[in-house]
């Protein structure tokens, strides 16, 4: 079938243009950044373009999100939020909320006529051995609390690379090593202290506040700005895991591999987890790169358990392989930021299926075809499209914890792109590429009949809506929670960026 581009694009123009926020009348940024540098004088949390350190401060994973905010404001706790955020307001200044900077879409935590609010002052860390549960500030990277967590023999669910920010990552979800067996790491946070839109600080939890708790499992920032989390913990002291390199030439006993975990293995045995990237470069063949991870006795890969021997056994023969017996969490997942690398240009495109191997196999040649014309004409294209299983232990864990807003109830296959490119100029082509991908995944999959509406919102693309895509029942719930804690919709006109609530 044929793909018209400009009828995609224009499509995804629409979609966008109905989310824009209803026009607000702003503050001048720079008279807001006054008022915030006098609400916190001589105190060193508010810095400006001229300041020494403000380069310093404005980082971000890839520099498709670099923007130049009026001001940054790092504060230190979450009194200096609430405080920031009335005054954001009562003068209608317009803001960006930054935990790890890890998103690649421009505004999402970045602005150029705004405050930057960087969480990276909220770092605190508290284990309590007693309760199993660990308090996490929410400007944390994942290698800060999994160093932490690590000499006890203990870990906390979170990214799987950890140079990710725990605030973001946590509010869409986050997908977890540990996640077969414990469901999302959001699923497994017990509390959240959150600054609400007036300046409350509250928390949600189970006790109170529990319609808030559930909707911010997965509801974004779209409520406040969480400033720590409450999470349980698990024991973990030996783990076995790495990189497998495997060559073009397997791929498809790879993806039988892959759909016999996903239907048969996955729910069989919860400690074992894999990553599964096919990857592209210019004047190169697909690559397969898998990241099998166990969490147990150590194992070699010739007497792995079942559910992993098929990865690394050589029945998919594999042409290099990094894997190691590791103690707790930080090692693996600080291995993984080197060959995933930090974005120059970057974007995500995320979809989901049911698990079907002919799908598996069209995925990877629709992909293949599509790109290729793009292979020699981008500086700098590195492409890839990734598959992650979901399975019944996943998602039953939620229900388990209270659930999330995700509206997930059957097993499927989270489908994910991740290109990298060079140039700011080649930004619109490449986001019409990845719309005109999943046009073409979407289509296979429905002529299967394997398609899920389910978009994971960490993964979620520019021209996405993944909140839209939990479901009437999830969405009507969110919106009730909008209403209830943000009734202004402050965190839906003030905050440009971001996925939103429908309708808000």
């Amino acid at each position: 079938m044929q793909i018209n581009t400009s009828v995609i694009l224009l499509a995804l123009a629409f979609v966008v243009a109905k989310r824009l926020p209803k026009a607000v009348a702003h503050t001048q940024p720079i008279l807001c950044c006054d008022k915030l540098n006098a609400l916190f004088h001589g105190q060193g949390k508010v810095v400006f373009p001229n300041s020494p350190t403000y380069n310093t401060q404005n980082t971000y994973w890839s520099t498709s999100s670099y923007e130049t905010p009026t001001c940054i404001f790092t504060p230190a706790s979450a009194q200096d939020v609430s405080k920031a955020v009335a005054l954001f307001k009562q003068k209608s200044c317009i803001f960006a909320i930054r935990s790890g900077g890890h998103m690649p879409n421009l505004g999402w935590s970045s602005t150029s006529n705004g405050v930057l609010v960087s969480l990276s002052g909220l770092t605190s860390l508290h284990y309590n051995a007693h309760r199993n549960l660990v308090q996490i500030g929410t400007g944390n990277r994942w290698n800060n609390v999994y160093t932490y967590l690590d000499p006890y023999n203990v870990t906390a669910l979170g990214a799987r690379d950890s140079s990710v920010g725990v605030g973001g990552s946590i509010l869409g979800g986050a997908i977890s090593f540990l996640s077969n067996k414990h469901g999302w790491a959001t699923d497994n946070v017990v509390d959240f202290e959150i600054v609400l839109a007036d300046g409350r600080i509250v928390h949600a939890n189970q006790g109170q506040n529990a319609d808030l708790l559930r909707a911010l499992r997965g509801g974004s920032s779209n409520f406040g700005i969480v400033t720590s989390i409450t999470a349980k913990t698990y024991s973990l002291s030996t783990i076995t895991s790495g990189v497998m390199l495997y060559p073009s030439s397997s791929t498809n006993l790879y993806l039988q591999a892959l759909y016999n975990y996903a239907v048969n293995g996955q729910d069989s045995n919860p400690n074992f987890h894999i990553i599964s990237i096919f990857s592209k470069s210019p004047g190169q063949g697909v690559g397969v790169i898998g990241v099998p991870f166990w969490a147990g006795e150590p194992v070699s890969l010739s007497n792995a358990p079942p559910v992993m021997r098929p990865f690394t056994d050589g029945s998919v023969p594999w042409n290099a392989q990094f894997m190691s017996n590791l103690t707790g969490m930080a090692g693996i997942t600080t291995a993984l930021i080197a060959p995933l690398g930090n974005a120059t240009r970057s974007q995500w495109h995320v979809c989901s299926i049911i698990a079907n191997l002919q799908l598996f196999k069209d995925i990877v040649n629709i992909w293949k075809t599509t790109i290729a014309p793009y292979e020699n004409t981008i500086p700098g294209i590195s492409n890839s499209i990734a598959f992650q299983p979901i399975g019944h232990e996943f998602i039953d864990a939620a229900q388990t914890n209270g659930g999330n807003s995700f509206g997930i109830t059957a097993p499927l296959v989270i489908v994910s792109s991740n290109p990298y490119w060079i140039n700011a100029a080649d930004d619109e082509t490449m986001y019409a590429l990845l719309a005109k991908l999943f046009a073409k995944i979407k289509v296979a999959a429905i002529r299967a009949n394997k398609y899920v509406p389910f978009e994971y919102l960490n993964y979620g693309g520019i021209n996405q809506d993944p909140i839209a895509s939990y479901g009437r029942q999830s969405v009507q719930r969110l919106a009730n929670s909008k209403r209830k804690y943000d009734p202004d919709n402050v965190f839906g006109k003030l905050v440009q960026g971001g996925f939103k609530v429908p309708g808000f």
